[in-house]
């Protein structure tokens, strides 16, 4: 696209596309360029028109307790899960208007183009700005730039989102936006022609243009979503998400189960109510895979919680072998003053420091990793595989920041 003329612009689904081959997996740059072309192509004036309507689920379908292929999975989630991105423009600036957020720059503020270049079907913008919006903003913070500031009896001509690249040297702020038209249905991979991105456009060729911008959402976790549901294909778990069913070879899942000591099951009954302790018992059942879902005020931390200290502090009822299934036996019970010794052991870093990082590698790639195998890590046999680690996941650091720190504080 330039000042002379618009160029017609496709977006394809992530793993088709063009002349080349396609792909049944898509790569993270493809599935990204797709959501960003469709989300900044959007009309910010016919969102907050359209949520005001009754008919607010057109188009969307019904989800359904299971898949025949990854193509009609996506085809229920992709349009659902960009209804949220509306859903999240609003409400960020609903939060603003009614003064839950605090930040400086959250209110219309000035900005002029610094530069302009066409990249990937994209418009990448370098723009001067205060030093407040400059420090409001984060990479992937969705930006509404218009011509006019939306006011009482205005009706802006010249307007389109931008997603926030980086944040450059002092008063300048990298964007990307698309211009080459809107999209409006997510299966046809050409733009509408619109009006209001031509002059847009127009805009941008022009150096030095002077820009309204008022800050909208972040989009940094709804993209790592949309990531996730594209790569589904790929997934080691896809059969079991698009079927929601398992086929257990080795029968009961209550043979299957973890064992949980006692005294930690009388915890867990007294702090958890019904639906968390079914949850937890639904987590140690030893399913490839548990979906539990937990809406907003039901404690879905403190069952994370009450999950991790049963897997933790519990050991299968019996081992999985090459024959089957084997009852897991044990030694004796240790005292409590055998138990911190072997604690201790087991985690010395509790007390100080981590052994493996006072022991410097003698051969490693300068100095830091060992090539020999003076350090190699010890082989675990393989009656001890149920001593595995818990990785935890979350769309955000916030939320594992306060798992980890609910862990440390009540052990």
């Amino acid at each position: 696209l330039s000042g002379r003329g618009q160029k017609s612009m496709a977006v394809d689904k992530p793993g088709g596309g063009g002349g080349g081959a396609s792909s049944s997996t898509p790569s993270p740059a493809s599935t990204t360029d797709r959501f960003l072309k469709i989300v900044l192509s959007w009309d910010y004036l016919r969102i907050v028109a359209d949520s005001k309507g009754a008919d607010k689920a057109k188009g969307l379908q019904h989800v359904k307790n299971s898949y025949a292929s990854v193509e009609e999975y996506l085809g229920v989630f992709e349009p659902l899960l960009f209804e949220e991105v509306k859903g999240q423009i609003l409400q960020g600036r609903r939060n603003e208007e009614e003064g839950e957020d605090d930040e400086v720059g959250l209110d219309w503020q000035r900005g002029a183009v610094a530069s302009c270049a066409e990249s990937e079907g994209f418009h990448k913008l370098s723009m001067v700005v205060s030093d407040g919006l400059r420090d409001s903003v984060c990479e992937n913070d969705l930006l509404l730039l218009s011509k006019e500031k939306f006011e009482e009896g205005v009706n802006p001509t010249a307007y389109a989102f931008a997603v926030v690249e980086q944040r450059g040297g002092k008063d300048n702020l990298s964007l990307r936006t698309f211009v080459a038209g809107e999209i409006k249905n997510l299966n046809v991979a050409r733009p509408v022609k619109s009006l209001r991105l031509q002059r847009f456009a127009s805009i941008l060729s022009t150096s030095d243009s002077f820009l309204w911008i008022l800050k909208m959402c972040s989009l940094s976790t709804i993209l790592r979503e949309y990531s996730g549901m594209h790569s589904v294909a790929s997934h080691p778990f896809k059969d079991l998400i698009l079927s929601a069913s398992e086929n257990n070879r080795d029968g009961d899942d209550q043979k299957r189960a973890w064992n949980v000591p006692q005294p930690l099951m009388d915890y867990l009954k007294t702090n958890l109510n019904g639906s968390q302790l079914d949850a937890v018992n639904a987590g140690l059942s030893r399913r490839s895979f548990v979906l539990i879902q937990g809406p907003p005020g039901t404690g879905k931390t403190q069952t994370i919680l009450g999950l991790l200290s049963a897997v933790l502090h519990s050991a299968p009822a019996r081992m999985q072998t090459r024959g089957g299934f084997d009852v897991q036996k044990h030694g004796p019970e240790l005292d409590i003053e055998s138990k911190h010794a072997n604690w201790m052991k087991a985690s010395p870093w509790l007390i100080g420091a981590n052994p493996r990082d006072l022991i410097m590698p003698v051969d490693g790639d300068d100095g830091f990793y060992p090539t020999g195998n003076d350090l190699k890590p010890e082989v675990i046999s393989s009656n001890r595989k149920y001593r595995a680690h818990v990785l935890v996941c979350a769309p955000s650091n916030s939320a594992l920041d306060e798992i980890v720190l609910r862990v440390l504080q009540t052990g």
